[in-house]
């Protein structure tokens, strides 16, 4: 028969943990009230991000200078980011169907509209972006006659799985469809990058993990997390269990030091 003591023991300790999902929205509710505020021709919570990733503002600014930072203030806030990536790699969390990690995560558009190059006498090239053609994307193969030997049309944009599915794809050689698929990932909108670095002679060290000597790009990647969360949180999209809870616990710290700056 177990004690009442023991019992009151497991429910008081329960209560003790700080629900860091609570106080991660609550920190999010001013800074979302000062993006709407500050970008009102933004529609979207969506876009209203990606500008201020893109333009100079109090949280970017702030975000890049705290990376940039040697001193301590500096180097706590880059600790909470080497927490967040410690802990995202220890619970898997999705939005979207795509995990968010610093080893894969899309931090801005894509600027490349085209990309071509020959291998074994064959050229290949991938189009976006084409002129009276929205959300259109040409791909092609081309022999070493300049004939056409592979030609397709995607109408509804960037989709991986429906060139793969193609009939006249599943044709080719499979050295053709590494090639041609290949081609075809270099203008993908939406391209992830890896935040981390394998230079430990070029990077920028967060706790005891190295990350690519960029500020402004880590910038936009630490946002991109940071709205991912809030996706995942406010859609109620996660297991509100003790792993998710301590991942929010420096993506919280995080936004929590960057909006002292509004």
């Amino acid at each position: 028969m177990s004690s009442l003591y023991t019992e009151n023991s497991e429910k008081w300790k329960g209560l003790s943990s700080i629900d860091y999902f609570t106080q991660f929205v609550k920190a999010w509710i001013p800074f979302n009230a000062w993006y709407k505020t500050y970008y009102p021709e933004c529609n979207t919570d969506r876009q209203a991000i990606d500008h201020l990733k893109a333009n100079p503002n109090k949280i970017r600014d702030k975000l890049i200078s705290l990376i940039n930072d040697p001193n301590n203030e500096g180097v706590i806030f880059k600790s909470r980011i080497s927490d967040l990536h410690f802990r995202l790699e220890r619970k898997y969390l999705y939005n979207r169907n795509e995990r968010i990690t610093f080893f894969q995560i899309t931090v801005e558009s894509n600027p490349n509209l085209r990309n071509s190059f020959t291998r074994n006498r064959c050229r290949y090239e991938a189009v976006r972006g084409i002129p009276n053609k929205s959300g259109e994307i040409d791909i092609f193969i081309y022999g070493q006659n300049g004939n056409s030997t592979f030609s397709y049309t995607q109408r509804n944009g960037f989709d991986v799985n429906d060139l793969t599915a193609n009939s006249d794809f599943l044709r080719l050689s499979q050295p053709q469809q590494r090639n041609l698929k290949a081609c075809y990932e270099e203008i993908n909108p939406s391209r992830p990058v890896n935040l981390l670095s394998t230079d430990p002679q070029s990077c920028i060290q967060m706790g005891s993990i190295d990350f690519v000597n960029d500020a402004e790009l880590l910038a936009k990647g630490v946002m991109e997390a940071l709205y991912k969360l809030r996706n995942i949180l406010f859609h109620g999209e996660i297991v509100p269990d003790n792993d998710t809870n301590r991942v929010y616990e420096p993506a919280y710290q995080i936004l929590h030091t960057l909006i002292q700056a509004l």
